[in-house]
């Protein structure tokens, strides 16, 4: 699974994204709620796709959302959505972020077309500031997740695991405090340890 892939993937169906994919939105707020954003903060919402999260976090008062996706087809999309100033949007691979020091960073239904998780938690790691929260999150079930992505998206996906095991990866670089895989939600959530460098 490679970069020009998933990107030419999610492309193609940009346009007709948000009529396809339904978002129960009493989910959504509680993801955005998990989130913990603090008033006048830097939130980085990753691979934010057509924006689906980004008004429940608006709620919070933040001083700016910064969504990012390496589809610029989903940013297209989500631009026609949002004149707020405090909503920025960038077509770009989080790879490529260079910016750093946000309070925030949200993964929301999108952790499975990032196949190499170990440079993923270490690139949203580098762009925290110290203390910061990452959230990693889908308002439906693991099992929901990887038989819609087996039947439609084998190719730009890797499986959800159980949580748990997640887990041990994310451990390294933060220290978990929310962990959930039932029927409605696949969650993983904590702070920017302070002892690693």
């Amino acid at each position: 699974m490679d970069s020009q892939t998933i990107r030419a993937f999610f492309d193609e169906r940009a346009a007709g994204w948000d009529a396809s994919c339904h978002h129960d939105p009493h989910r959504l707020a509680a993801v955005a709620a998990l989130a913990q954003i603090a008033p006048g903060s830097r939130v980085l919402d990753i691979a934010c796709g057509t924006g689906v999260l980004i008004p429940q976090l608006l709620q919070y008062g933040p001083r700016e959302v910064l969504g990012v996706d390496f589809s610029p087809e989903m940013i297209r999309e989500a631009q026609k959505k949002f004149s707020d100033p405090r909503v920025r949007l960038e077509a770009m691979d989080l790879f490529d972020c260079k910016e750093s020091g946000f309070d925030t960073a949200t993964l929301y239904s999108a952790y499975p077309h990032f196949p190499d998780k170990e440079r993923l938690a270490e690139k949203i790691f580098s762009l925290l500031r110290p203390g910061g929260r990452f959230l990693l999150a889908h308002s439906e079930s693991r099992a929901t997740i990887n038989s819609r992505h087996h039947s439609g998206a084998a190719a730009v996906s890797v499986p959800l695991r159980p949580v748990e095991e997640e887990a041990g990866l994310w451990s390294r670089w933060f220290t978990l405090d929310i962990l959930a895989d039932t029927e409605s939600f696949y969650l993983l959530s904590g702070k920017k340890r302070s002892d690693r460098a």
